[in-house]
């Protein structure tokens, strides 16, 4: 089967590049340029499983999505300090910005900076005061939110959302449960998600990635997610595909990233058109864009290749993140309207 079945026109190319996109699944972790980390890990003396770029580049090479969380951690290992955080917020924002992006929210996986026994609230500040930059530079919003690790059990996320809580300001708009699915569902995390929303936060959750139905169930029904990370399993049970619809749940995909983790066997055999014929709220996302060895351009290029999206579908993608994103209704109105505009104009100009 030929692997792009429907070639881009080149107006829908230079559509899809230059149109505003909005970004919703991303780990911060996941977006370090590789000589970044090779300078930060240096500065701070840590020891990481590379030496050169090409080193890090091959660490990228992943046989499923336990060998890809095992990457992920050891690497992470050589943000220590707060300067770290705001390096990488900052250059994250300028290669959003690239990309048109003018909207992402941006998870960290606090887990291991806590248990490592780092001031988190030195990792939210720095990490702030890159995006802070960013946006003044580049214009590019960026909000941080929190995905804990679920492995590492109920007992220590309450300790990690009592210094969410604590750093106060709305600092962190969103909790969420990401890490090993397997052996962890989200059922016990309930008390944890109605404290995370008492404290103002919005809740997501990673589930239907390597977990079938169940998982997304325990995520909607327990938790009371308002979006999934991922929740491409949701296709096999068409009375859950129903419930999602008709909550209006959203779900934030990540092609590339389920073809490399293993979620699914390829891209030809990914969900993602099933689900958004089905009715769904679908997004798309990037995950680990460094890992994965794309970009939300590429992404969106991708679909649109591989299972037709047109124009109107690949503008309704975009306007679904900006629905979906975490935000005030005056904040809401602004983004979606600015969209509207911008969109509309660049249309008009390409003929598309």
């Amino acid at each position: 089967m030929n692997q792009h079945p429907y070639p881009l026109s080149p107006a829908l190319r230079e559509f899809i590049a230059r149109m505003p996109k909005a970004e919703l699944h991303l780990h911060l972790e996941g977006t370090i340029a590789p000589a970044t980390l090779l300078e930060i890990a240096q500065r701070n003396q840590v020891e990481i499983p590379a030496r050169d770029t090409d080193g890090v580049r091959q660490l990228f090479d992943y046989r499923d999505f336990h060998e890809f969380l095992t990457v992920f951690m050891a690497l992470a290992r050589a943000l220590l300090y707060r300067k770290d955080f705001e390096q990488i917020g900052y250059e994250l924002g300028a290669s959003l910005a690239q990309q048109q992006v003018r909207y992402a929210e941006v998870m960290i996986s606090p887990a291991q900076y806590f248990r490592r026994g780092m001031d988190l609230h030195e990792v939210i500040d720095g990490t702030l005061a890159g995006f802070a930059q960013a946006e003044h530079e580049f214009g590019v919003q960026l909000k941080l939110a929190f995905d804990y690790g679920r492995q590492f059990g109920v007992e220590q996320g309450w300790r990690i959302l009592e210094q969410v809580i604590a750093h106060g300001n709305g600092s962190v708009v969103a909790w969420s449960i990401g890490g090993d699915e397997v052996g962890h569902p989200p059922e016990p995390f309930a008390e944890l998600y109605e404290a995370a929303r008492q404290a103002g936060m919005r809740v997501m959750a990673h589930a239907g990635e390597v977990v079938g139905p169940p998982s997304v169930w325990g995520a909607i029904d327990t938790l009371g997610a308002e979006r999934l990370g991922h929740g491409i399993r949701s296709i096999e049970d068409p009375q859950l595909i129903e419930e999602l619809r008709r909550r209006r749940v959203t779900l934030d995909v990540c092609p590339t990233s389920n073809v490399r983790t293993g979620a699914v066997a390829s891209l030809q055999q990914h969900p993602l058109r099933r689900l958004f014929d089905a009715g769904l709220r679908v997004t798309v996302n990037t995950d680990d864009p460094v890992f994965f060895n794309t970009d939300l351009c590429g992404e969106y290029r991708l679909v649109a290749e591989t299972f037709g999206f047109s124009s109107d579908e690949l503008v309704q993608l975009v306007l679904n993140a900006v629905d979906a994103a975490f935000l005030a209704p005056a904040e809401h109105h602004a983004l979606r309207q600015r969209f509207e505009i911008e969109i509309g104009r660049l249309r008009a100009e390409l003929g598309v």
